[in-house]
């Protein structure tokens, strides 16, 4: 019994890079859409001391004063650049147009939400090396439900069903909540612009991912890209049309990339300096006094 297992285990895997293949070409994407939390001002509340008190106290939007960056790897960085524009321009970003054209969304989405489901255990150690021991235990019931009443994380039958919505965090983030900097801008191959503490969060990724677990090592491998290709469909799929007008592409990436970073800082440093006030409304806001009820 066992051996015949073994013996259907290693012929499906002939046919693995041929699907690997498939799954370069039809690579999954999924618009990953991040939810801003707005912080609702309180009356009443005593005055914080600290800027990021004030900050959160005053439900200051989510735009931070910006510097350009000292990019001391920019003689390394800007080489890679070039190198991974032109493999976006003319290889990865028709590809990704090609899949958003021929793929049916449900499919897209079932595919999607298969390699959420893969990463959902790391969210759950994140979740709990941050000390939210409820975000995490939720990221486990997501697990447990999706990949049997899900069918294998096809469905997101926890969010659908339960409202367990999914919350992503990466080992950068748990860096962050500890006061880990992200040290320095950096461009990967490939893989694009990144920091020094996002590029540790991958290395964590990589080595904690559930499918380095499973007894064929070469499908793991081949699922290991898919996995860290099919988020990247939107952006793909958009870059030439992102870039057009600009006048330095490198300044503009390193720059957008730069700002986001800071702003999610702030967030994080406003959602931490809230009081215990204004954390309450937030979770329970009141009817505006405009509000009928018939």
């Amino acid at each position: 019994m066992i051996k015949t297992k073994i013996h259907q285990s290693r012929n499906i895997s002939k046919y693995v890079p041929g699907l690997l293949i498939i799954l370069m070409v039809f690579t999954t994407g999924c618009t990953a859409s991040n939810t801003s939390q707005n912080v609702r001002k309180t009356d009443n509340v005593p005055a914080v001391k600290g800027p990021y008190e004030l900050a959160a106290e005053q439900n200051i939007p989510s735009v931070v004063s910006y510097q350009p960056p000292e990019d001391t790897l920019r003689f390394i960085n800007e080489p890679i650049f070039k190198f991974n524009d032109i493999a976006y321009r003319y290889v990865l970003s028709p590809l990704a147009s090609g899949y958003e054209n021929i793929v049916p969304e449900p499919v897209d989405k079932s595919i999607s939400n298969f390699f959420y489901n893969l990463r959902e255990p790391l969210y759950a150690i994140n979740h709990l090396l941050q000390g939210d021991i409820k975000s995490s235990g939720k990221s486990i019931a997501r697990v447990l439900i999706n990949s049997t009443v899900g069918v294998l994380g096809l469905f997101d039958a926890a969010d659908n069903l339960v409202d367990v919505e999914r919350n992503k965090t990466t080992f950068g983030d748990t860096l962050a909540s500890y006061g880990v900097g992200y040290g320095t801008y950096v461009v990967l191959p490939l893989l694009g612009p990144s920091d020094l503490r996002d590029t540790a969060s991958l290395t964590f990724n990589y080595f904690a991912h559930p499918l380095n677990y499973i007894n064929d090592d070469e499908v793991a491998t081949q699922l290991l890209l898919a996995d860290g290709v099919q988020a990247q469909i939107p952006i793909l799929a958009q870059y030439p049309n992102v870039l057009a007008d600009v006048e330095n592409p490198y300044e503009f990436v390193r720059n957008l990339y730069m700002q986001n970073l800071l702003r999610d800082g702030q967030t994080r440093r406003n959602e931490v300096f809230k009081t215990e006030e204004q954390k309450k409304t937030s979770l329970n806001p009141v009817l505006k006094p405009d509000t009928t009820v018939e």
